[in-house]
């Protein structure tokens, strides 16, 4: 899952960056201190949740309620849980009548009210990720879900992607630009593999490889580029249903 949090003060953005991601470990967060970076990360990545100041900078025509407008304009955003962040209560309403936005937090706030406030959102169930949508060798448009997938496979100028229900072969499309469009518990392990960090059974270091719990029980090959942050990644996802051993 990632959020997107947009502050124009470098240290309060990594502060709240910092602490959603050691908070709540399923969480990525991608960061901008501007209105036009804020919105390149969120064309070229698919964000979850969204963490906004209102006042960024000084140009009133790029505050973080008509940023949060312009993202209401893209359809995968149209109904993303926006959190907003101000100093000035008389602009919450006009954030909530203008975005939509699920809640907001007035500065000087505390890091539980910041906890809290994120808790609510992923407890109410309001994130929502959104279907991948791949086009076959036929030029068929299939819709997607992330969490049914389990790994994809760079092969032939191909992209195998395999899934609970099967196999879908995608043309089109570089395995480097799909990553950037999955959930932060999807994992590059090689220069042709991408696996899903929910499905990972064992990571053998020695062998240098990982097993799915796939009904075949498939193993996939950890490149030695790859696998210091491969590591790293597969040990802070967390997954309720299962502990994933490391050999």
């Amino acid at each position: 899952m990632r959020a997107l949090v947009v502050e124009d003060n470098v240290a309060q953005l990594n502060g709240l960056a910092e602490i959603i991601e050691e908070t709540f470990p399923d969480i990525e967060c991608l960061k901008a201190a501007c209105y036009d970076d804020a919105l390149a990360l969120a064309d070229s990545h698919s964000i979850q949740l969204f963490l906004l100041d209102i006042q960024l900078g000084a140009d009133p025509d790029k505050d973080g309620i008509t940023l949060g407008e312009q993202l209401r304009r893209n359809p995968r955003y149209q109904t993303t849980p926006i959190l907003y962040v101000t100093a000035l209560v008389n602009e919450a309403p006009r954030a909530i009548h203008k975005t939509n936005c699920y809640d907001y937090l007035v500065k000087p706030y505390s890091q539980q009210d910041l906890i809290e406030s994120v808790s609510k959102l992923l407890n109410l169930s309001l994130i929502r990720e959104e279907p991948i949508e791949l086009t076959d060798r036929d030029g068929v448009l299939a819709r997607i879900r992330p969490d049914n997938i389990l790994y994809i496979k760079s092969e032939l100028r191909n992209m195998h992607v395999h899934t609970t229900t099967g196999l879908f072969i995608s043309t089109g499309t570089r395995l480097s630009v799909f990553a950037d469009s999955l959930p932060s518990y999807f994992a590059r392990c090689h220069k042709s593999f991408i696996v899903n960090l929910h499905h990972v059974d064992t990571y053998d270091k020695v062998t240098a490889m990982v097993s799915l719990d796939t009904p075949d029980y498939q193993w996939i090959p950890v490149g030695r580029k790859y696998a210091t942050e491969f590591g790293h990644r597969l040990k802070a996802s967390t997954t309720a249903h299962k502990h994933v051993e490391q050999a």
